[in-house]
């Protein structure tokens, strides 16, 4: 379940001006109230999630890229020697329920010459409204600050320039959260506005930045209106609800009577801003406008007994008879079909989170699969050239363990029958399931 955080500070101009994040020296025009501002939120430091990727730029300059998801532009003089550039994914502890991942960015404490510019990617598929999007670094203290970013929809790309580098991330200045990923019949799920608070308007260093504070319910400004709450697809009932601030920011989802199959609902609900922008440099006056916004969120309808399997983005066919049990303190989940195998395997016993791995509260991912004739193994880890470390990956997130065992598990598989010292291919993943306990 969802915390939702709650903070003593509130917004009294509303998210117009909380979005307007650049340190302007300049006064605000007449009609933009003047802000109170939340108190900046102090968080731990991401953990690896991934392996990192590095390559050793000089004067000259070049190019870094971690996947399609990061990229990292060294320009000619940010640095006099050749320097080892490197990138690592961590967890994204600006926003621990958010799928957004986060980076690590070395190295730490150098101080570039020229900008070093920083372009994230994000998938086709994170939403359909790229324009409350922004850029946040973390500072040595474990305050998250955010950018001036800069919006390329056409290219999903979001871009920042920086002197230095520390633990990076992208998020969403106003999103649509839900309790539940699923609902079985008659369930209920919550779902509820948020907007990032920001700190004090306190620059740092020579960077145009601003300290971020909690997450709390979207409210208190006039100039924002919610309205538009309605299920796109699907079948169920949508009650809109008054939040803390009086706005209708939060809803319930209640599931039909009868579920016989797994089916997706799709909700939305719009937010307008008359007023309200994003410090983004290639905006005319360097304001990216909010106006309308149409947030989505899906909710799958699962019946008693469900398991859904997507390898690179296609659905694969899964007997829907699994097993999940709890054996000497570890949870297993089992699905056996003559075309594909499968076993997710959770070193502990209660609801949480679990990195790839296989120690305790980590995860282990084994899949077997026919293709042409032949059958092929899977893992979420392979080798390291040596053959001595096993590079993880992946999480599983285990909703609930009583009567029905219940989450989720995604990241990449890799192939066992691999050469030495070849880098596999990898393979998407992404498996959910509510299985009845045994």
């Amino acid at each position: 379940m969802m915390a939702y955080k709650n903070i003593a500070y509130r917004l009294a101009s509303g998210l117009f001006l909380l979005l307007a994040i650049a340190c302007k020296k300049d006064t605000p025009p007449p009609e933009e109230p003047r802000p109170i501002f939340g108190e900046p939120v102090v968080k731990p430091k991401g953990q690896p999630t991934g392996e990192a990727v590095s390559a050793v730029i000089g004067p000259q300059g070049g190019v870094l890229w971690y996947d399609d998801a990061l990229r990292l532009e060294i320009p000619a003089g940010a640095v006099e020697e050749p320097t080892t550039f490197g990138i690592q994914p961590i967890s994204n502890t600006l926003d621990e329920v958010s799928a957004y991942p986060a980076f690590r960015l070395t190295p730490e404490g150098t101080s570039f010459k020229k900008p070093v510019k920083l372009s994230f990617i994000y998938a086709p598929g994170a939403g359909v409204n790229p324009g409350g999007r922004m850029v946040a670094f973390q500072r040595s203290d474990g305050v998250w600050c955010g950018l001036p970013t800069e919006l390329n929809a056409s290219q999903r790309r979001l871009t920042v320039e920086t002197s230095h580098f520390s633990d990076w991330v992208w998020f969403d200045m106003l999103s649509l959260r839900k309790d539940n990923e699923t609902a079985g019949a008659g369930e209920t799920v919550n779902l509820k506005l948020m907007e990032q608070v920001l700190g004090a308007l306190i620059p740092t260093s020579s960077i145009d930045s601003v300290p971020l504070a909690a997450m709390d319910d979207v409210g208190f400004s006039k100039d924002i209106t919610v309205s538009g709450w309605k299920i796109v697809a699907g079948p169920g009932s949508l009650e809109p609800k008054l939040n803390t601030h009086l706005l209708l920011g939060d809803a319930i989802y209640t599931a039909p009577e009868t579920v016989n199959e797994a089916t997706t609902v799709e909700i939305q609900v719009e937010v307008e801003s008359k007023n309200g922008y994003i410090s983004d440099p290639s905006a005319p006056n360097g304001r990216r406008k909010l106006g309308k916004m149409i947030l989505l969120t899906t909710i799958r309808l699962v019946p008693e007994n469900f398991v859904q399997l997507t390898l690179n983005g296609a659905d694969q066919e899964l007997p829907q008879l699994a097993d999940a049990r709890i054996v000497n303190g570890i949870l297993y989940i089992r699905t056996n079909d003559e075309r594909i195998n499968l076993v997710l395997q959770c070193h502990g016993t209660q609801p949480g989170t679990y990195a790839g791995g296989q120690e305790g509260g980590q995860a282990w991912f084994y899949l077997s699969r026919s293709q042409g004739g032949n059958r092929r193994f899977y893992n979420n880890f392979y080798r390291s050239c040596d053959g001595n470390d096993e590079i993880f990956n992946g999480t599983a997130i285990i909703h609930s363990v009583d009567d029905y065992v219940e989450g989720s598990f995604t990241g990449s598989l890799y192939p066992l029958d691999v050469q030495e010292c070849e880098i596999p291919e990898a393979t998407a993943v992404e498996f959910k399931f509510k299985v009845k306990r045994s």
